[in-house]
């Protein structure tokens, strides 16, 4: 491993590799490194204001894949955030090869990861139990609009979940592995935390579909609204509707949960 340094600030990497065209946004001032994507991503602020990029082609610390796997994923991504702009989604700028690699060009948004791998993830405590539960409805009203389009969330977790604490806004990120359905499974284990896998995520040849992205959101109101590791009821602090609502969502029997991201939505909204 080698460090490098931007603008004052480190970058890990495994190899050298030329990061000076991140001056056409401005100074970097922030650096997520570890990750297993093959990306890295950057906080820049230059005229334009405060962008987030993310960029594939260097050789990261933690991605064991080719450099141009992670390229032609960045590339494909872009449609996804596109397809699916929404105001609980980041936006998207622009998309271009740079660099001998890729970057998607963010708005920068004032908000803390809530995945439990971030330093900051305990962001939600700070949330009264309306605010917690409204993020939950922000991230199923966004899902349900994916669903409406056609697209299936793949890697859906709490490490695609933003939030604001001062405002209660959820902006969601990290959606590039989503598709247009129908999607099966063709790898057996698929992309995913644990906490939030589905039955199907394991099985080859299962369909992955919305009643997959149920489960998954399921799991959701456990983080913030008990424990989504264990999501017991000795641990929630929500309503038992609201319990009961993520519990039907999360039922290993596909049959037995909602069936439509929208039908979880609705009964989300009456729970409270």
């Amino acid at each position: 491993m080698i460090v490098t340094e931007l603008d004052g600030v480190p970058v890990r990497l495994r190899a050298p590799h030329d990061l000076s065209f991140l001056a056409r946004w401005g100074t970097v001032f922030a650096v997520l490194d570890q990750q297993d994507s093959g990306n890295l991503c950057f906080g820049v602020e230059g005229r334009a204001g405060r962008v987030f990029v993310k960029y594939a082609g260097a050789p990261t610390v933690r991605y064991d894949g080719a450099a141009e796997t992670a390229v032609a994923n960045l590339r494909r991504s872009a449609e996804v955030y596109r397809a699916l702009a929404h105001p609980s989604l980041v936006t998207l700028r622009e998309a271009v090869d740079v660099g001998g690699g890729h970057a998607l060009v963010f708005d920068w948004a004032d908000a803390t990861p809530v995945g439990r791998q971030y330093e900051r993830s305990h962001v939600v405590r700070y949330l009264g139990l309306p605010a917690r539960a409204a993020a939950v409805q922000q991230i199923y009203d966004f899902h349900g609009h994916a669903a409406g389009r056609g697209w299936v969330a793949i890697d859906l977790y709490d490490g695609s979940v933003m939030l604001d604490a001062d405002s209660g806004r959820v902006v969601l990120c990290d959606v590039d592995l989503y598709e247009r359905g129908p999607v099966v499974n063709r790898m057996g284990r698929m992309w995913g935390s644990t906490r939030f896998m589905s039955p199907e995520e394991y099985q080859f040849g299962a369909p992955i579909d919305e009643v997959t992205n149920v489960f998954a959101l399921g799991a959701l109101a456990h983080t913030f609204l008990g424990d989504d590791e264990t999501k017991s009821r000795e641990a929630w602090v929500g309503t038992d509707a609201q319990f009961d609502v993520a519990a039907r969502a999360m039922r290993p029997d596909r049959e037995a949960r909602w069936q439509s991201v929208a039908a979880l939505a609705e009964a989300w909204r009456t729970a409270g």
